[in-house]
């Protein structure tokens, strides 16, 4: 039998964290930020037997841009299950629990990024879609970017984050980070060996924002945020002045119509009703009725009619989409592959600096 892990917090924080290097084997000093500034013993779950932790994950909060609204996400982070008790469901029961916690605090929504490609249809069953697209542009090492009229500067943290935020804001559908993730983001990036590099134009106004990490073979700016083109091709010459003659990778929003899309992480659903009433009052003039199956979360299942701006259950025999939660949220949040195929308005989401 497979009891709850009931022990002082301290320890607890310990044994999941011995779990964390058994299972993912991350630098010591990134694991540190990580125990250090994110993990909190609520947003912890785990299980043991007969005294060995087996299985743990934790639920970082996160809120999101969804058009006019902002949604509360839970991040999946940390998913792990000690080697030689795998294969026996544990995971999946801590997942339907996550859920279960969700539900209780409100937050409709859970996204992860999958360890491994192979995870994709692992999490697929447990009612999460592959929404999280992001595009990547490459420059090589002879391209020459403009940066006149920008200087780069060293702004306090308060006012670094300041304007972070109301960039990331500005992005419709979007994952937005914490001030004490926005610290342990940078953190990452000077362990990495990167630079957070920040442009001011020339009335001192901060105008730009580049993440940008070396590699053996390149540079990679893993967030890139400026209030005009301008300002963004001046980013990205800095980059290139601080890491000379490599070529450079730009992370970029699905919907930016630069590079190669790729796949990056899952969205799950855990409110139904909160998330279509979501969806209703960002678009107020969609008229449509569906019809949701959450073999996990039963609480999910009914008929659904958006309407004038507001949705409700309804009985009904015929509906417009007949989906389970994860087709829900390729509806809702677009797949890459039919978004332009279906009479909804999908709004395709981004996340970038998850630590992942």
């Amino acid at each position: 039998m497979k009891d709850k892990v009931i022990m002082e917090i301290s320890e607890k924080k310990a044994r999941i964290r011995e779990l964390w290097q058994l299972c993912f084997h991350d630098d010591e000093q990134f694991v540190d930020l990580l125990f250090g500034h994110l993990y909190r013993d609520e947003n912890a779950l785990c299980f043991e037997e007969r005294g060995v932790l087996t299985s743990a994950l934790q639920m970082l909060p996160y809120r999101m841009t969804y058009g006019e609204s902002v949604l509360e996400v839970s991040y999946i982070s940390g998913a792990a299950t000690r080697p030689e008790y795998r294969n026996r469901g544990l995971m999946g029961r801590l997942l339907r629990e996550s859920f279960e916690t969700m539900r209780s605090r409100a937050i409709p929504l859970s996204a992860l990024i999958p360890a491994e490609p192979w995870l994709y249809g692992y999490y697929a069953t447990k009612g999460y879609a592959p929404v999280f697209f992001r595009r990547e542009s490459h420059f090589t090492a002879v391209h020459r970017f403009e940066g006149a009229g920008y200087r780069r500067v060293v702004p306090s943290l308060d006012r670094l984050y300041s304007f972070f935020d109301a960039q990331m804001r500005r992005r419709p559908c979007c994952m937005l980070h914490a001030r004490n993730d926005f610290e342990v983001i940078c953190g990452d990036n000077r362990l990495d060996g990167g630079e957070v590099i920040a442009l001011a134009d020339e009335a001192g106004e901060l105008s730009a924002l580049a993440f940008a990490v070396p590699y053996d073979d390149g540079t990679r700016v893993k967030e890139l945020l400026a209030v005009d083109d301008q300002a963004r091709e001046a980013a990205l010459h800095e980059v290139e002045r601080t890491f000379p003659g490599l070529p450079v990778t730009v992370a970029l929003p699905p919907d930016s119509g630069e590079g190669v899309l790729q796949r990056m992480g899952m969205m799950r659903i855990v409110d139904v009703p909160a998330m279509l009433s979501t969806v209703a009052q960002n678009h107020p003039s969609l008229q449509v009725v569906v019809r949701v199956s959450d073999p996990l979360l039963p609480a999910n299942n009914g008929v659904y009619r958006i309407a004038d701006g507001a949705c409700g259950r309804v009985e009904a025999d015929t509906c417009d989409f007949d989906v389970d939660v994860a087709e829900l949220a390729l509806l809702v949040f677009g797949d890459s592959r039919q978004d332009s195929l279906v009479d909804f308005p999908a709004m395709p989401p981004y996340m970038s600096l998850m630590l992942d």
